[in-house]
């Protein structure tokens, strides 16, 4: 009788394995220093989900938590998983236990890991994109900006497939400006702010924001995509930033998540164009905005131009201006 309940739970934790298994996920893997402190320990690990067998040299993502860089906790879109695409998703260490740059740096140690440890799983590592919601996206958009963090890692972070910041600072973040003893209110762009590395990047960039999300967080989105293109000769298909219905708690939805894995997809070649993130579609956006300000809704393209019926030229700037009589 003890003989079968033995083998009874050693068939039922097999069982348990096997459908872990079968999942296909790793949790809790530590991508800290060998001589890690006990923080470090504790907070520099990951979880990995990789897509199902079929899918071979898959794209990943490595996504990091928001939280305001004190709080939060490792997870991500797991709805990018059934597509083909792994997720990583890292914790980091958090203020004020640990201060800047002490997260940032946990933030390119987790992506050297993935780097020099993906392709034994199956992924590509050449088809590695970075993202991140709120702080995480504020860590993303630090790493592919400044090149020395992951630099410092033996890694090039022009190497990356792309970049996904999800309504992250561009300017130095809050939580920065709290440690160095600075008000909220003032607005800083220092070395600790993607804004403050504008330069032409080799990967696409994909950004999202709420329509309704925190006062300046669009604005400063905007800032740094206006200064891309201007500034460092971004090409506005290498630039996509996309607004999406709702505050900074809600707005990173199905339709937000979506878009995030058809960039992914179409990036790697995964995915025929969709025409998503091209510009037509903001292109013709505007023009229906535009239109229905006017009362009519009705417009038409015409070479790089759109007209409405109520006398509204929409140029391929996304300026507009009178039609001429």
């Amino acid at each position: 009788m003890r003989k079968s309940i033995l083998f009874f739970a050693v068939l039922t934790l097999a069982g348990i394995a096997s459908a872990d298994s079968a999942k296909r996920a790793y949790r809790g893997i530590y991508y800290g220093p060998k001589n890690g402190t006990d923080y470090e320990k504790e907070k520099c690990k990951l979880d990995m989900y990789l897509p199902p067998d079929k899918f071979k040299n898959f794209p990943v993502l490595v996504y990091f938590h928001g939280g305001g860089l004190t709080g939060g906790s490792r997870g991500g879109p797991h709805s990018v998983v059934p597509k083909g695409i792994a997720l990583i998703a890292p914790s980091y260490r958090l203020s004020p236990k640990a201060k800047c740059p002490d997260y940032l740096n946990d933030a390119a140690e987790a992506v050297a890991w993935t780097f020099k440890n993906i392709k034994k799983y199956g992924g590509d590592p050449d088809k590695i994109f970075i993202a991140g919601m709120s702080a995480g996206g504020y860590l993303t958009g630090m790493l592919g900006m400044d090149k020395r963090w992951l630099a410092a890692k033996n890694i090039d972070v022009d190497k990356i497939a792309g970049l996904l910041p999800v309504s992250g600072h561009m300017i130095t973040h809050f939580t920065v400006r709290k440690e160095k003893k600075i008000k909220s209110m003032q607005g800083l762009s220092d070395e600790f702010s993607p804004l403050f590395h504008i330069r032409k990047t080799p990967f696409p960039i994909f950004i999202q924001c709420g329509d309704n999300d925190y006062p300046g967080r669009q604005e400063e989105n905007k800032l740094f995509v206006a200064m891309m293109k201007k500034y460092a000769k971004q090409p506005a298909s290498r630039i996509i930033y996309k607004e999406y219905n709702g505050t900074h708690g809600t707005f990173n939805s199905t339709k937000a998540r979506n878009d995030l894995s058809q960039f992914i997809l179409e990036t790697s070649g995964m995915a025929e164009k969709s025409g998503l993130f091209d510009g037509k579609e903001r292109e013709q956006e505007k023009v229906k905005l535009l239109a229905r300000s006017f009362g009519n809704e009705s417009f038409m393209n015409v070479e790089n131009k759109a007209w409405t019926d109520s006398g509204i030229e929409i140029l391929s700037s996304g300026g507009f201006k009178k039609k001429p009589p």
